[in-house]
């Protein structure tokens, strides 16, 4: 079936033409296989990272990040919740309107520095629990 020549003609996207991948239509917005691949880790990730600040919170340890530190501070688990949704908007919106190979660089850069955050929260977790002790010397 083919694609109406309008559903591509968002703010900064090529089109289907500039991805070579399979794409799938979400709401007259493509999706491809590399975008999919990238936001199943970030959110994967995003709730690890939820879990474990909640956890470390739970075993005695403080948040480290500001913005969350103040927002958990005001309001609680609910200021946690509002952060990643912001984030999480912030991200859908930097998607959308961001050219495909900007828009993929983008997603790649967030993957990462969740999973590295996540990465750390469940070192920090494990070593205040005594299970892994720091590396000395390095």
């Amino acid at each position: 079936m083919p694609v109406p020549p309008n559903v591509f003609t968002m703010l900064g996207k090529e089109g289907p033409a500039a991805d070579s991948e399979q794409v799938t239509l979400w709401r007259d917005h493509h999706l491809s296989h590399t975008h999919a691949v990238l936001w199943t880790v970030i959110l994967v990730a995003t709730v690890g990272d939820i879990l474990l600040t909640m956890t470390g919170l739970t075993v005695g340890l403080q948040e480290g990040n500001v913005v969350v530190s103040t927002m958990l501070a005001e309001f609680g688990l609910a200021g946690l919740w509002l952060v990643k949704f912001g984030a999480m908007l912030w991200l859908v919106a930097g998607w959308r309107l961001l050219p495909e190979r900007n828009a993929t660089v983008f997603l790649a850069l967030f993957a990462m520095v969740t999973l590295a955050v996540v990465a750390y929260n469940s070192v920090t977790i494990l070593q205040y629990r005594g299970i892994i002790t720091a590396a000395a010397g390095i």
